[in-house]
């Protein structure tokens, strides 16, 4: 008997509210340029998304293996890279470019005993112009930057599947859906002036590109009210230095915080128990006193968080988000034997 098996992996990029620092962020300022809301937790309609010009690219990948008494006899896979365009406004006009794919890179699939994987690159540059000092001469580039990520799919002979954000750009931010259209994993961390500097000579057709931290995404709660958070755009920022913690920040126990880009580790005794990415919601006033005593909170890359008072946010939604990381937390430290309380 021959059982087939299908699996697939989505990365949807985009573009989060802040993400774009200093001179670089002018034209979203003005309104030339815009930011996107975030992707649903459930796979959308990619299709119309880019025709809403709501995501910069998608990278899908589909595979499928046949499997007889254990053993993989057949297996195949499909899927592209589709770019969108990206829209300007200048006064009362709208110009629109539209982004270019490069080919899609796609090796032969690795075949094991027991799972094939399934790579697939792909990506392009992204629509308008960006004049730009560049690494290497003449110095300068007028072409749109290239954005682009790699994403393998796992497929076993059990039927079940794994995809991975294996690398991708450092711009913008990429979210990957799983088989089932659940939103699993984020990239950590947005360089867009390493992006647009280097662009066009570190990517996978240059022979370059390389990994990027990524991090697994957190409770529905804790997503619904981040997002909330981070389109209303009313907060302050503040910069965490790589190694340092979180409560050497000059925030106020009256406020709440949310990390918008880098990777945070949360410790235990001083020992690291796991990491958080973008989205990770920290309120003072739900740490409890073993919390307070044993739990701390460090920077592992150079990080980014919002800040915003209490009083502006749903009392019900941070209780709803306290219980998530209080669950989770407990998870973490059930083997050391000891109580757990929200980070």
């Amino acid at each position: 008997m021959t059982l087939r098996h299908e699996a697939s992996a989505t990365c949807l990029s985009w573009i989060p509210p802040t993400a774009v620092e200093g001179v670089f962020s002018l034209p979203f300022g003005l309104g030339i340029a815009h930011y996107d809301q975030p992707p649903p937790d459930e796979l959308p309609d990619v299709e119309a998304l880019l025709a809403a010009d709501a995501i910069r690219f998608a990278n899908q990948l589909r595979g499928w293996i046949e499997v007889e008494d254990g053993r993989i006899v057949s297996h195949g896979m499909s899927g592209e890279g589709r770019l969108g365009s990206t829209t300007v406004r200048l006064r009362s006009r709208r110009l629109t470019f539209a982004g270019v794919a490069l080919p899609d890179q796609v090796p032969p699939p690795q075949v094991h005993r027991d799972r094939v994987v399934f790579t697939q690159t792909a990506g392009g540059h992204t629509g308008a112009p960006v004049p730009r000092h560049v690494d290497q001469p003449p110095f300068w580039r007028l072409a749109a930057p290239v954005a682009w990520t790699m994403i393998t799919l796992t497929l076993r002979t059990d039927g079940t599947s794994t995809g991975r954000l294996a690398a991708a750009s450092p711009f913008p931010r990429h979210y990957l859906y799983d088989s089932a259209g659940k939103l699993t994993h984020k990239s950590a961390l947005i360089r867009y002036k390493d992006w647009i500097r280097r662009s066009g000579y570190d990517d996978p057709w240059t022979d370059g590109g390389a990994p990027v931290p990524v991090t697994a995404v957190r409770g529905p709660a804790e997503r619904s009210l981040g997002n909330a958070m981070l389109v209303s755009g009313d907060y302050r920022q503040h910069a965490l230095p790589q190694g340092r913690l979180l409560s050497e920040l000059p925030i106020a126990d009256s406020e709440v915080h949310l990390l918008l880009d880098g990777l945070l580790v949360i410790e235990i005794d001083r020992q690291p128990a796991v990491e958080v990415g973008p989205g990770a919601i920290f309120d003072p006033s739900k740490r409890t006193a073993y919390s307070k005593g044993h739990v701390r909170v460090r920077a592992r890359t150079p990080s980014r968080l919002a800040v915003l008072p209490r009083a502006r946010l749903d009392d019900q939604s941070l209780l709803g988000v306290a219980a998530e990381q209080f669950a989770r937390l407990q998870y973490y430290s059930t083997g050391r034997g000891q109580p757990a309380g929200s980070p």
